[in-house]
């Protein structure tokens, strides 16, 4: 039996991310899970959780950035500035 690859039209693809609370101690204290298209929508929707503490944003085992509170924005894991908004 030979199987047949279909073209999905009109399907986005959405993967798994997690925003992690680091502590003042270095150490996560939260997490919030967030589904996203893509790394950028992901960032945006980390960076409404930077209050206080920075966050740092992973999808599964992979690191995407981390957010600081500090800053007036932050660096993307490709080296981009990215506003905060």
């Amino acid at each position: 039996m030979r199987s047949t690859w279909l073209p999905l039209v009109g399907v986005f693809r959405v993967a798994d991310y997690r925003a992690y609370i680091v502590g003042d101690d270095g150490h996560f204290i939260g997490f919030e899970p967030i589904i996203c298209r893509d790394d950028c929508e992901a960032v945006a929707k980390a960076q409404r959780l930077v209050d206080g503490h920075d966050v740092e944003l992973w999808s599964a085992e992979r690191f995407v950035t981390r957010l600081t509170h500090e800053m007036p924005g932050t660096v993307s894991h490709d080296g981009r500035m990215i506003p905060k908004k």
